[in-house]
């Protein structure tokens, strides 16, 4: 029994001792502690990519660039959707970590290959845009952390298909007009199946609505000679309507009379002509019905002659006796040398170029939407109906054909059969673009 417990006695320091020489070679190959900077990296490189919540649903990035990797130039493949139904509003967007920087990308779906990008920003930025119109829509969200923090360190990128479904707006530019000018109607928002917009109104005018830019859009105009006052105009499409108040306000017109002979001969083959009239009456009318469903003009119209002759020797509205005749212009006089150039204030087609015995050689131009630019007595007409100009294009020469005391250029524009001040187009877009 002795024997035996020597043998474990010995063996037990034997192993002690093995225990010890390992305990003490451990602690001479332990690596030190690493740095916290290398902890940080170490995290980055293994954190997960942060997600993105969508009205409360997570989506996960299409892409995903780790550190300084090369961020793809597009992305491809729809991470998660949302619907837009408010103005001014978009999707709750948020992420499991908070990005340093986002940028959002907005294009039509069916946009063709390099098709311009409807909007590129900030996601502030988007939410104060013009709403776009209702349909489908691609958005592609890049983020962006820098790796000040802990976490994630890269790009990532989402696209999100983005469907648009706001009601029906109804709209007017302006409840003020000035006689003698026009205003524009809207109807934005239309859902598929919805492809009639009408106005009622009695301001004695049926205006033509015409799609523009996802909307449908008309143009209004109040006659010259209409009576000061209160009008209403009621704009329906489907089955939403709103009324609307428009202000007819006095158009500034020239307040002294304006008395003038012309040579009686003239006027008995123009103006006092029922011959003359009826032509001239069996030619413009189905003109002035007329409206290309085109926009081609661009931006603010031009005065179509040079400048140095652009004052007037009778203006728009202005009351005239004429061989004892009273009669308000429809139009704006603009003395000039025969022969002096006339171009075109804006693109257009014309519509009309010939001569006329009640107002000489004319042209009619049509700019689209039913808008239109007149121009009577001229000496010469440079182009012929159904040719397409565009601004400052050469069309004719100033002259004196026609009713008229010498020479001079009628310049006057028209919504369809109305006529309307030309100074409401010189200088500004009537879109308002």
């Amino acid at each position: 029994m002795k024997y035996f417990l020597a043998i474990l006695l010995a063996l037990l320091l034997v192993l002690g001792a093995a225990a010890l020489v390992l305990a003490i070679g451990w602690r001479e190959e332990t690596i030190p502690p690493p740095s916290s900077s290398a902890v940080l990296q170490s995290l980055r490189k293994e954190a997960l990519t942060p997600v993105l919540k969508l009205e409360g649903t997570v989506v996960r990035p299409g892409v995903v660039a780790r550190g300084e990797e090369t961020v793809p130039d597009s992305l491809s493949g729809i991470c998660g959707s949302a619907t837009v139904r408010e103005e001014g509003t978009l999707p709750e967007i948020s992420f499991g970590q908070q990005p340093d920087r986002v940028t959002a990308a907005l294009r039509r779906e069916d946009a063709g290959e390099g098709e311009t990008l409807l909007f590129t920003g900030t996601l502030e930025e988007l939410a104060e845009m013009d709403t776009p119109a209702n349909g489908s829509y691609l958005l592609d969200l890049w983020a962006v952390w820098d790796g000040e923090e802990e976490g994630f360190c890269g790009t990532a990128g989402y696209r999100v298909a983005l469907t648009y479904e706001l009601p029906i707006r109804l709209t007017v530019d302006r409840q003020e007009l000035p006689q003698g000018y026009f205003f524009l109607l809207r109807a934005s928002n239309l859902p598929e199946g919805v492809e009639e917009v009408t106005a009622t109104t009695d301001i004695e005018f049926t205006p033509t609505f015409y799609p523009y830019q996802g909307e449908m859009v008309a143009l209004m105009p109040a006659r010259y000679n209409r009576s000061a006052g209160e009008y209403h105009i009621t704009l329906t499409a489907g089955e939403e309507s709103r009324d609307f108040t428009i202000n007819v306000t006095d158009g500034g017109f020239a307040v002294s009379v304006q008395q003038f002979e012309v040579d009686p001969e003239i006027a008995n083959s123009t103006v006092n002509s029922p011959e003359a009239n009826a032509v001239y009456t069996q030619v413009t009318r189905p003109l002035k019905q007329m409206g290309d469903p085109e926009k081609y003009w661009e931006g603010p119209f031009i005065l179509p002659l040079d400048p140095k002759y652009k004052t007037s020797s009778s203006t728009f509205g202005r009351i005239r006796i004429i061989n004892g005749v009273w009669e308000q212009h429809a139009g704006i006089d603009y003395p000039a040398p025969e022969g002096t150039q006339v171009w075109a204030p804006n693109n257009g087609r014309v519509l009309y170029a010939d001569f006329l015995q009640l107002t000489g050689n004319t042209i009619c131009i049509e700019h689209g939407f039913g808008l239109k630019s007149w121009y009577y007595h001229l000496s010469a007409v440079e182009v012929e109906a159904g040719q397409m100009v565009k601004t400052g294009d050469p069309i004719g020469r100033v002259g004196t054909t026609g009713f008229s005391t010498g020479p001079h250029l009628h310049f006057t524009m028209s919504v369809n059969n109305v006529y309307v001040n030309p100074e409401q187009c010189l200088g500004e877009d009537v879109l308002g673009e």
